[in-house]
């Protein structure tokens, strides 16, 4: 059953989180997010993280509905109706919000088993468990490597934000801000020194016909982890798994059931 919700308390009972609508975090921004709770008896919850671009959202929505465990999806700064500025960068910053995410859950009672990122929010799963490693699990769909190589959408504008610093783009029927200094920021983000550096246990899941994050990048990532790697799974589909939604389920059920 998933909960549409209204204001929180962080003091309130876990048996009461149908009253969670957002939570404050450390910027004091509040990050909208939502609950679906299929086991009331049960402490343990998943992290599902939602961020650009907008088409993830369907396949977050699905697990969030669909998985057997308890979950809880939430926006990072500046994403649906969280508060902040969206930035095509910030995989730092979203590291900090599922840190805040993480203790918001349990000062509530709950016990935070895992986390599952897609696309952009795949790789701020893996820096957080470098830098705060206080979940075990964390499942990673669509995760980019190789962040020098920027998706076709920003090395069409490369140039012109190079020369303006900043321009207004349109990508995937939105309006954004895009700066030089976000560019730098990405391509700046090396996962080697985090896969190296993670505390729990990665899951890599990857679609082999991504022409967003490719294929290879998942590779890379088996290798850079070595034995943190638990399981490498290959899809047959694209970057936001359309036609395989059931398939992504059944594996996450599978390492949730580990």
């Amino acid at each position: 059953m998933s909960y549409p919700i209204e204001n929180s308390s962080a003091q309130q009972t876990h048996a009461s989180n149908s009253n969670i609508s957002y939570f404050t975090n450390r910027s004091g921004f509040r990050l909208t997010c939502n609950i679906s709770i299929k086991k009331p008896d049960d402490k343990k919850i998943w992290i599902i993280t939602q961020m650009w671009p907008p088409e993830v959202f369907i396949i977050c929505e699905f697990l969030h509905e669909n998985l057997t465990a308890n979950t809880f999806k939430f926006n990072f700064t500046g994403e649906g109706d969280s508060q902040g500025e969206f930035t095509f960068a910030g995989y730092i910053r979203a590291a900090n919000d599922l840190d805040d995410a993480v203790h918001f859950l349990v000062e509530r009672g709950f016990d935070v088993e895992g986390i599952i990122g897609i696309s952009m929010c795949a790789n701020s799963p893996i820096i957080y468990s470098a830098l705060y490693g206080q979940v075990k699990n964390i499942v990673t769909l669509s995760a980019r490597y190789r962040m020098t190589v920027l998706p076709d959408f920003l090395q069409e504008v490369y140039e012109v934000v190079r020369q303006n610093r900043e321009i207004v783009h349109n990508a995937f029927g939105k309006q954004l801000r895009l700066t030089w200094e976000m560019i730098e920021e990405t391509i700046n983000v090396d996962m080697k020194y985090y896969c190296e550096r993670v505390q729990g246990d990665i899951y890599i899941i990857h679609g082999d016909n991504d022409e967003i994050c490719p294929y290879a990048d998942s590779l890379e990532y088996v290798n850079a982890l070595k034995g943190k790697c638990r399981g490498h799974f290959t899809l047959g589909c694209d970057h936001v798994y359309f036609g395989v939604f059931d398939e992504v389920a059944e594996i996450i059920e599978q390492i949730m059931s580990k």
